[in-house]
């Protein structure tokens, strides 16, 4: 019995020390705004805020083993910073799913980032800059960008707070996508879950939802495909141009369309409920489902097939 328990605590003893290892690097580089953050990661959260002179890196790793094995490189080009991760080859003991790896950064608010990590988390506060950012192992959330955003995950969820830019966004993991604008145009290539969008400066672009619309513009047109069926009521609606949406065949909804500038015309069966004239229709497509209410002051309203 004795000799179990001090197997047992010999074991413990082992299991903590093996992910007792922290290797904490710390790197400060001189940057005038303007510039540009590059990171590209194997693994790693990426947190970036702004408000800083210059920029300021830390990066923590908490493995297993006690040899680091997230390899880090940094580089300095006059305004523009680079940083690398790349996994060292390991022990076929060892998986770096158990591990962790941080990236915290604080740069000069007008400054434009470029974030890549294929195990990981993306978060950016609010930023004067550009902001290009891809992981393909969580979600994406970024605050008010003054500059173009392009943001794309394979693995999570999608929010953009506010850009008086242009936005493209895309997520092909199931989650949710949010993108509010009050600069630019918004586009979405696909949008694997739900989808919110606002904008007050530019038109709206959905290239392929699986999930509801709530899609709002008083500065442009909408376009939007619905590639699934939607779990609940979709709303289109554009006080700056018309509205185009094409329908895949297996999706059944309730249609609702009205517009007060120009027409609303379909190639898509519709049963008709109620009144219909050049400026409305209402009525089921394949049997009727979810509500699709589509609402425009500014031109016509186009269903269309798939």
């Amino acid at each position: 019995m004795a000799r179990s328990r001090i197997a047992l605590v010999a074991l413990l003893m082992i299991a903590t020390a093996a992910y007792a290892v922290e290797t904490p690097t710390h790197r400060t580089f001189n940057v005038a705004p303007g510039g540009t953050l590059t990171i590209d990661t194997d693994v790693g959260n990426i947190r970036v805020d702004s408000g800083g002179s210059g920029v300021t890196i830390d990066v923590t790793q908490r493995t297993r083993v006690s040899n680091r094995r997230l390899e880090l490189t940094f580089d300095q080009q006059q305004n523009d910073v680079t940083v690398r991760g790349r996994l060292e080859p390991t022990s076929r003991w060892f998986n770096w799913s158990d591990d962790e790896a941080n990236f915290v950064v604080t740069v000069p608010e007008r400054y434009n980032v470029n974030l890549k990590t294929s195990g990981g988390d993306i978060r950016v506060g609010n930023l004067q800059g550009q902001a290009n950012v891809r992981t393909s192992g969580g979600g994406i959330q970024l605050g008010k960008v003054g500059g173009q955003v392009v943001a794309d995950t394979s693995g999570g969820d999608v929010s953009l707070e506010g850009s008086r830019s242009n936005v493209d966004l895309h997520t092909s993991g199931g989650g949710t996508v949010t993108a509010k604008t009050s600069g630019g145009s918004i586009e979405i290539r696909r949008a694997a879950g739900d989808l919110l969008a606002r904008t007050s400066g530019g038109g709206i672009t959905i290239g392929e939802a699986d999930g509801t619309v709530d899609a709002q513009s008083s500065g442009g047109s909408i376009k939007a495909q619905l590639a699934q069926q939607p779990r609940a009521d979709s709303r289109l609606s554009t006080s700056g141009g018309g509205i185009t949406v094409s329908i895949a065949p297996n999706v059944s909804v309730d249609l609702d369309a009205h517009t007060s500038g120009g027409d609303v015309d379909t190639d898509v069966p519709v049963t008709l409920l109620g009144r219909q004239d050049d400026s409305s229709l209402q009525g089921k497509i394949n049997g009727g489902g979810p509500k699709l209410l589509l609402r425009s002051s500014g031109g016509s309203i186009h269903i269309k097939r798939q």
